[in-house]
């Protein structure tokens, strides 16, 4: 096993990897689950053991970039389904807390909208109530200890994501190696100009010395 952190390989998942890895979760406690994707959206659908029917769907968003009125769509959607709603993310936590919060703010908990017609919250995420769950990167890490999936996770999708520190190195020896060949180019380019500009003025003040000595033709 590797001595990447769960939580750094988790981070560099993209959401098809990152559903197979929920996947893993559920299946572990005994979850069937299917997924499916909707307008360039990951949805999983779960099912516990015993039932023939999915009682739980999962949003999944790596990048977090759930906006306030889908999700409220999303929670409307499963209320009408009869089932749980739940969005994934290992990405900016805030972020999704926030969206997550705006969406089910009452007007007490909102300032007035702005030329945009946004509003701010007044109040912290956690005083909201929502009637979905928001399961975030250190959620996921937990409950992949808790079924003993962690190192499996980390020895499967380390290498792809995670970079060695030579390649880290290498790449940073190329960006400097880079910018002084471009310093070195624009410092030729400049002495070029400056020796133009300097035989310029000395052609300039020969033609004009020599206008004063001989006189207009």
């Amino acid at each position: 096993m590797s001595d990447v952190s769960l939580s750094s390989v988790l981070s560099f998942l993209d959401t098809d990897d990152a559903a197979t890895v929920v996947e893993r979760v559920r299946s572990a406690r005994g979850e069937r689950t299917k997924r499916t994707a909707r307008d360039e959206r990951t949805f999983l659908f779960a099912a516990p053991e015993g039932e023939s029917q999915p009682t739980e769907v999962v949003w999944i968003d790596v990048e977090a970039a759930f906006d306030a009125r889908s999700v409220e769509a999303f929670a409307e959607r499963c209320d009408g389904r009869g089932i749980d709603g739940t969005l994934l993310t290992t990405g900016d936590e805030a972020r999704a807390e926030e969206t997550l919060a705006l969406a089910f703010a009452d007007d007490e908990q909102l300032d007035e909208p702005d030329d945009n017609g946004d509003r701010a919250l007044l109040v912290d995420p956690d005083e909201v109530e929502a009637p979905i769950e928001l399961v975030t990167l250190p959620d996921l890490v937990g409950a992949l200890e808790d079924a003993d999936l962690d190192e499996a996770i980390i020895d499967e999708y380390h290498e792809p994501h995670e970079p060695e520190f030579e390649d880290i190195v290498d790449e940073i020896d190329a960006e400097e190696a880079r910018a002084a060949a471009e310093a070195d180019a624009a410092g030729d380019a400049g002495s070029g100009r400056a020796l133009a500009l300097l035989v310029a003025a000395v052609v300039i003040a020969a033609v004009a010395a020599a206008f004063v000595l001989f006189g207009p033709f």
